[in-house]
């Protein structure tokens, strides 16, 4: 086993980007990503490092370590932990991720995902390098049970829309540090976009699911909600009555799919409220004005509750995505110089 990574690897950054022992390692995990239960065979030869950069409510987390186990079991979960997703790429080593009974095995270039809700545990080889694309559940437009088929599945390195996923993700990484806080959020978000575009064609969106009979209504009243977010009065009775289905019908299909109708509707709200309150030629709109173009009644319900999910106001928001100052993180582990966690 080498112990010591590449020297490219073990940037002079803070202390506490690099760990040499695996004690030191589970608590920089729990710290800058989430709790784990760690092991290694030669737990005081093991050294490891992490740098985790957040922007948008998106984590960009990288990290290079030798032959551990890392167990996050149900103990290890708290219920008022932010649910996310992380979608993994592998780029040197072997990683294996084991959630809801499978396991992927990934070489580099090879992706997979897995929700930190879960219990979950990952075995890295020697030399293993890993980068990480941490982001909250609700930015994702797809149901906890359409992701729920993707979880430590291996997305093979020249498979779909891997290539193009795995190459942005690596070129975010290494430009974060180098452009403004404006372009750094919109790249964010564009990842995501792609993220998502690439788990719909894995699940083939565009042919009937094989998720249930209840699945195509979901999907048909999902883009109805798009297509009426402006309206202020779209709520469960108005989508019921276009549908021609009951409330307790339409409840029922989105509870089956872990989801309920006015959360999907609020967080589809405050994604198109984000992505305008990001771009500089909105600037001249007013954010109370942009949350009811977007269906919020109000600008006191609208600034309440983007507050509530993202952990600022949206002058705050705006103020960090259109600024032209270039941002920096303070190293392994940190948090960008806004204190909020987006």
């Amino acid at each position: 086993m080498k112990n010591k990574a590449p020297a490219s690897l073990w940037p002079a950054l803070d202390a506490q980007a690099g760990v040499r022992n695996i004690e030191d390692w589970g608590a920089l995990l729990s710290r800058s990503l989430m709790r784990f239960n760690v092991e290694s065979d030669r737990p005081g030869a093991f050294q490891g490092y992490l740098r985790n950069r957040k922007v948008a409510g998106i984590e960009f987390i990288e990290m290079s370590t030798g032959q551990h186990t890392a167990h996050r079991g149900a103990e290890s979960i708290n219920s008022t932990d932010r649910p996310d997703y992380l979608l993994c790429l592998q780029i040197a080593g072997l990683g294996e991720f084991s959630q809801d009974n499978r396991t992927a095995i990934l070489q580099p270039g090879d992706l997979t995902l897995f929700d930190t809700t879960r219990p979950t545990t990952v075995i890295s080889s020697t030399d293993y390098r890993n980068l990480c694309m941490k982001f909250p559940q609700h930015l994702i437009s797809l149901s906890p049970g359409q992701i729920g088929q993707l979880t430590a599945t291996r997305t093979g390195a020249r498979e779909g829309f891997a290539p193009a996923a795995g190459a942005l993700l690596m070129t975010l990484n290494q430009l974060m540090d180098t452009i403004s806080g404006r372009s750094r959020i919109l790249a964010a978000q564009g990842a995501l976009d792609l993220i998502t575009t690439m788990f719909q064609s894995q699940l083939d969106i565009s042919s009937p699911p094989h998720t249930g009979p209840a699945q195509p209504l979901v999907e048909q009243v999902q883009s109805h909600i798009d297509k009426h977010l402006s309206d202020p009065e779209l709520g469960p009775g108005a989508i019921a009555a276009a549908h021609y289905i009951s409330l307790r019908q339409l409840h029922s299909v989105f509870h089956a799919e872990g989801l309920t109708v006015a959360s999907w509707i609020r967080n589809r709200r405050l994604q198109r409220c984000r992505r305008d309150l990001s771009d500089p030629a909105l600037q001249s709109v007013s954010a109370a004005a942009i949350g009811m173009r977007w269906g919020f009644k109000t600008a006191s319900h609208f600034g309440n509750t983007f507050r509530e999910t993202f952990g600022q106001t949206p002058a705050e928001f705006r103020h960090q995505a259109t600024s032209v100052s270039s941002e920096t993180d303070g190293g392994a582990a940190s948090t960008e110089a806004s204190k909020s966690p987006i």
